[in-house]
């Protein structure tokens, strides 16, 4: 059996603390966390760049190490869902968003719903659309279709905190890769009420299919993005 690399392990305990309150907001600086943890700067700086992966900290320039909050690891777990085929789409900045359902519905889903998804006929799926607002202005547009008997007993309540902590903390589902495109397009009515958008002004949307560790399709999604409040970035790999 191969044994994994020290930092795993060091990783694993901080995330422990992490769930336990040791640490509010930010953790100590990496010199102090090698003595806490006896081991060395570089596996502390793996363990870290790890739990920066799994979306449990965010390093800032000049403050440290955050700890993120549910909400802003959800935005940061669909934000990196697909980074390792080479793209990054993000909010420019996630630290006052905030979230407001506009609807909340049970229905059949379409027909390209039930492809996408992998459906039944007897199915049916979560129709959700939700409005993320920094500093209270309106910058995304998430129009979100889950299946019922994937992901059941979503309510308003866990829409308003955060779906990908539900479905991770409380159905014990492991989420895995997503499947997005990327398109330029003109503003709808919905864009321009909800976004604020003129006539004339353009929106990124991002089409995006998220699947469970075992292959299992559990999201599909439109998001519709304000021009100049989101980012696009193609990493080279």
């Amino acid at each position: 059996m191969t044994t994994k690399p020290k930092y795993f392990t060091v990783a694993n305990l901080i995330e422990q603390d992490i769930l336990m309150h040791k640490y509010q907001q930010q953790l100590p600086h990496i010199d102090e966390l090698a003595v806490i943890y006896h081991t060395s700067k570089v596996t502390i700086v793996s363990a870290l760049r790890l739990l920066q992966y799994k979306n449990i900290v965010k390093p800032v320039r000049g403050h440290g190490t955050q700890i993120l909050t549910a909400k802003e690891s959800e935005i940061s777990k669909k934000d990196n869902a697909n980074e390792h085929l080479g793209f990054t789409s993000r909010i420019k900045n996630t630290k006052f968003l905030t979230s407001k359902v506009i609807s909340f519905d049970i229905r059949e889903p379409t027909d390209k719903e039930r492809i996408v998804l992998k459906l039944n006929k007897t199915d049916l799926v979560y129709d959700i659309i939700r409005q993320r607002l920094l500093r209270d202005f309106p910058v995304r547009l998430e129009y979100t279709v889950m299946p019922q008997r994937i992901i059941p007993g979503i309510t308003v309540n866990i829409l308003d905190q955060s779906i990908y902590h539900y479905i991770e903390n409380q159905l014990q589902l492991k989420i895995g890769r997503a499947n997005r495109t990327f398109r330029a397009d003109k503003p709808d009515a919905y864009d321009q009420l909800y976004l604020k958008c003129a006539s004339t002004d353009p929106v990124l949307e991002i089409e995006q299919t998220c699947f469970l560790q075992d292959g299992t399709p559990f999201e599909y999604s439109q998001t519709r993005n304000r021009y100049d409040q989101a980012e696009l970035t193609l990493n080279q790999v």
